[in-house]
């Protein structure tokens, strides 16, 4: 009789075991919990750029960073510094470069590599702003090349902002002013570049290096007899010291929108792409209007009554045929031969 009954407890308990799974697979499942949306992250960052608030730079810098901080609803959010008030334009550089400042407009410098000196002073890569515009421009030929080395300084460009071409004011005329091969007899300011010395020895003239905050001194002790370096913009800062400006179109003055390629790199495509946009709409804008800025400041370089010399294309010529023959190879030791043949190709030199 007990075994009877234990047999048959254990037959109910069997029972009921075997009823566990099919009463557990018919429980519903549980639906997963719903992650919250990732909000888009906001950013406050610095720009610097080197002239005053009211220059068409400071105009340009303050319409890049309003339109940014609209079209990301107020999440990028830029501060913009004028006339050097975080840097001079080569510290900068350097402080883009590390991740201290997000952001310039400014010329790009040399400092950590040298070959970056093409995106800055290299004479008679073109001979008017046409040519310079077609190179300058995305995905042109010297842009797309500096914006390969700017990666190896950690630093994106995003635009290329045209200040004009270049020229030099001095006290007088020189003699036939558009004959590289006639001697000038004059000493002349040039930035304290390799390149400056060079073009302003080919053409004639007696270099002295000389940083652009003493050039007005220099001038007025008789250190030198005038100055290089810039467009029409800058000869017009010397019209109470200087009597004449000859436009030599040796380079375009350029300076860059540009950021610390790290953080550029974190960013979503989408606000890359607003920052991008921002920065060729005012480049854009700037290189349609460059040419009259330079006849505007020339213009009134002549009411104060300098001699305005403008030489002829085939003057242009023959001074940018003697730079590249004379001149480039000497660049050859400084920027690298793989560059400058880049730009001998470009030009329709031979590339030896």
């Amino acid at each position: 009789m007990k075994k009877a009954l234990l047999l048959k407890g254990m037959l109910i308990l069997m029972v009921c075991l075997l009823a566990i799974p099919t009463m557990t697979a018919a429980q519903p499942k549980a639906e997963p919990k719903a992650q919250p949306k990732a909000e888009p992250k906001a950013y406050k960052w610095r720009m610097n750029q080197g002239h005053p608030a009211d220059s068409p730079f400071g105009k340009a810098a303050e319409a890049f960073a309003d339109e940014v901080k609209k079209k990301t609803n107020g999440r990028i959010d830029i501060k913009v510094y004028h006339a050097g008030a975080l840097a001079d334009w080569v510290l900068s550089n350097e402080l883009v470069m590390r991740g201290d400042v997000e952001m310039d407009l400014n010329p790009i410098a040399p400092t950590y590599d040298p070959r970056l000196n093409i995106a800055y002073y290299t004479p008679y890569l073109f001979k008017n702003i046409k040519e310079a515009k077609t190179g300058y421009a995305k995905g042109g030929w010297i842009n797309v090349m500096v914006d390969k080395l700017l990666a190896g300084v950690n630093i994106k460009g995003l635009s290329v902002f045209p200040v004009g071409m270049s020229g030099c004011t001095l006290r007088k005329a020189p003699p036939s002013p558009g004959d590289p091969d006639a001697p000038k007899g004059m000493k002349i300011r040039v930035m304290p570049l390799k390149a400056c010395e060079l073009t302003y020895k080919r053409l004639g003239y007696i270099p002295v290096a000389i940083p652009y905050a003493e050039a007005y001194t220099a001038i007025e002790t008789g250190i030198a007899d005038g100055q290089m370096g810039g467009p029409p913009f800058q000869g017009h800062e010397f019209r109470d010291v200087q009597g004449a400006w000859i436009q030599y179109n040796d380079y375009v003055e350029t300076h860059w929108f540009k950021m610390n390629r790290k953080l550029f790199a974190a960013l979503t495509p989408g606000d890359q792409k607003i920052l991008v946009e921002a920065a060729e709409r005012q480049a854009t804008a700037y290189w349609l209007v460059v040419e009259a800025e330079d006849e505007l400041y020339r213009k009134k370089m002549a009411e104060r009554g300098l001699k305005i010399v403008m030489l002829t294309d085939a003057e242009l010529e023959k001074i940018a045929k003697a730079i590249r023959t004379d001149v480039w190879p000497e660049l050859d030791k400084l920027v690298g031969k793989a560059v400058m043949d880049i730009c001998r190709k470009h030009v329709g030199m031979p590339v030896k």
